[in-house]
């Protein structure tokens, strides 16, 4: 029977002659090379098969059919390509609007980044796939007028339940009045849900548009319409506040309720899909009136949470390739800074359907938390980013219960809303190896720049590729360990493409391209949406650090602290000390490994587990 004979081939296993360990791994791996395949019994001659099967990757596939004449290595290695596949493309045009090709060049390209994201098991459904692009308005053109200036644009999920979904479009328009934005009307996003697999149907929220108009009191704004934007920005950290005091929060698969963007600069179409299936459930991706100048697309590989229709990428302001493992330091100090610095809290107020009677004059609100449409008020918030600890008028900035991701893009953007530029705000917030660093020996503006934002900010690393915009620049940024494939193409034209990998975009030429190569650790390259001037590295940066004199600053105000001799007098008695080393949860090993050796050697203990002793013989 079976059992016999799996036991006669072990006896035969048994009698074979004996050889170390090293030469038996490598005399199965040149036997499998050379085409046979392991049974109990031994060796056996494989079935012959088509060699690429073993050896070539079918992503590279030049037509149908055929395949690569280059060796790709072990299947089993070079198969896995578990990383997000990420990158944007800006295009200058003469169009105002831009074209639909920029839009059908960043889905494609999105589409070769397939193999780098990860699918459901339903075999359709995916991490998540997205894209970043300026408003269509051509497309919404039905929501905008020729004599108002351009409206506010959120792209909505929310949840299917119909009761569900008005009563939380109520919550939102109440706190729209209330701050003074007017709502045009919702859009429901035409979509078609048999695109999706049976996983990210049976999650799929409700997806809808809702149009604001700008506020009387923001009508002279500045050129950017920085004013508005910040107003945007915080009044969507309200919804959820509201959604949360009225109750509106159910425990089970339909309690969605999020904005992918909220701008009247750039929109977000996202979801858990995969690549093809993006443009084939939003039907207004195949619109020819959706036009833009630039496009960010994502293709993501969850790593460290659950796929979810909101973490899908790109989030509001960037795309990001990583992890970002300093995660936990980060956010405690982003809540150790953001402790309220007395920027006055008027008395709540009802946000009811009459509610924009009760709010106070411009003369009582100004600095106020509350007044989210003042322009110098909402300044000072997000300034001061008197946020954090006031959960009850605005949600958290940062919450472990995002990805890190989530959280990186919450910092960002309210970096890029507190009059820092996009590069800028990513240059404090992800810092390259600046010390002795060659590259930037002719430019020390730079390495000030690092210096004294070094004191302000804990550095968020990587590894990361990050991929931003804030409506008024594009870019994208390697952290400093440069650890993720980047790599750039500036064409005749003026237009600049970058990706994950090379050969993603349609039609690229090569005797097209006049300038390419590849982002090293801590380099960022930007895009002008405006001018579209292209800035490499050091022109980026050089132009931020030479806005302010952070040399002198430094100078004046930094206070070096060096290597001081022990005190000899002891500080606490012997009750208080273990009472003190109890508290913060300090034993005896502890103290004896690590807290003794430290003050012993001045420097910081390293050991490894287990003991790597001999045996005795």
């Amino acid at each position: 029977d079976e059992r016999q004979r799996k036991q006669t081939e072990i006896t035969n296993i048994s009698k074979m002659p004996k050889m170390p360990l090293f030469w038996c791994i490598l005399l199965v791996q040149v036997m499998t090379a050379l085409g046979f395949t392991r049974s109990w019994s031994g060796f056996k001659i494989a079935p012959v098969v088509e060699p690429q099967s073993l050896t070539k990757l079918s992503a590279f596939l030049k037509d149908s059919g055929a395949h690569s004449s280059i060796f790709d290595g072990a299947s089993s290695l070079t198969k896995e390509r578990d990383a997000c596949g990420v990158g944007f493309i800006a295009s200058p045009t003469s169009e105002e609007l831009g074209t639909h090709d920029v839009l059908i060049k960043g889905l494609k390209a999105l589409g070769c980044m397939e193999h780098r994201g990860a699918c459901g098991g339903d075999g359709i459904s995916g991490d998540g796939a997205g894209i970043m692009t300026q408003i269509p308005w051509k497309l919404f053109e039905e929501y905008t007028a020729k004599d108002l200036a351009r409206p506010g644009v959120g792209m909505v999920f929310l949840p299917r339940d119909d009761d569900r979904r008005r009563a939380i479009q109520e919550v939102m328009e109440n706190v729209c009045v209330a701050n003074e934005l007017e709502v045009i009307g919702w859009r429901e996003v035409p979509v078609n849900p048999e695109a999706l697999g049976p996983l990210a149907r049976a999650a799929a929220p409700s997806m809808w548009q809702i149009f604001v108009k700008t506020p009387k009191r923001l009508e002279k704004d500045d050129e950017f319409r920085d004013g508005f934007e910040r107003t945007l920005y915080l009044v969507r950290r309200r919804f959820d506040v509201e959604r949360r005091l009225r109750g509106l929060w159910w425990d089970d698969d339909d309690n969605e309720c999020y904005l992918a963007s909220f701008s009247s600069r750039t929109i977000v179409y996202k979801g858990m899909v995969q690549s093809k299936v993006l443009p084939e459930f939003y039907l207004d991706l195949q619109n020819p009136d959706y036009t833009t100048k630039f496009v960010i697309y994502h293709r993501r590989f969850s790593t460290n949470t659950n796929p979810r229709w909101p973490l899908a990428q790109p989030m509001r302001v960037l795309g990001h390739n990583g992890e970002i493992n300093t995660l936990l330091g980060n956010v405690n100090w982003i809540r150790a800074r953001e402790t309220a610095k007395g920027l006055p809290i008027a008395t709540e107020f009802d946000l009811d359907e009459n509610s924009s009677n009760d709010v106070p004059s411009h003369s009582d609100l100004v600095g106020d938390l509350r007044d989210l449409v003042d322009y110098e008020a909402t300044d000072s918030i997000v300034m001061m980013c008197n946020t954090q600890d006031v959960p009850g008028v605005l949600e958290p900035v940062v919450d472990l219960k995002r990805s890190d991701s989530a959280n990186l893009d919450s910092v960002f953007e309210l970096m890029c809303q507190s009059r820092h530029r996009a590069p800028c705000a990513l240059m404090a917030l992800v810092p390259t190896a600046y010390e002795n660093n060659p590259d930037l020996a002719s430019n020390k503006e730079i390495v000030d720049f690092y210096k004294f934002h070094g004191g302000l900010l804990e550095a968020w690393d990587g590894p990361a590729l990050l991929v931003f915009s804030d409506g008024k620049s594009v870019g994208a940024s390697l952290d400093r360990n440069g650890l993720r494939p980047a790599r750039y193409s500036k064409t005749k034209d003026g237009s600049v493409y970058m990706m994950s990998e090379t050969g993603v975009v349609p039609g690229l030429r090569d005797e097209d391209i006049i300038e390419k190569g590849r982002l090293g650790p801590g380099q960022m390259i930007t895009v002008d949406l405006k001018s579209f001037e292209f800035k490499d590295n050091v022109k980026v940066k050089s132009e931020i650090a030479s806005r302010h004199p952070y040399g002198e600053w430094i100078e004046k105000q930094r206070k070096d602290v060096y290597k001081q001799k022990f005190g000899e007098d002891r500080l606490l008695d012997e009750a208080l000390t273990s009472f003190m080393q109890a508290c913060f949860g300090w034993s005896i090993e502890d103290i004896s490994m690590q807290i003794q050796d430290m003050a012993g050697t001045g420097k910081e203990t390293t050991f490894s587990m287990g003991d790597d002793a001999p045996l005795l013989c």
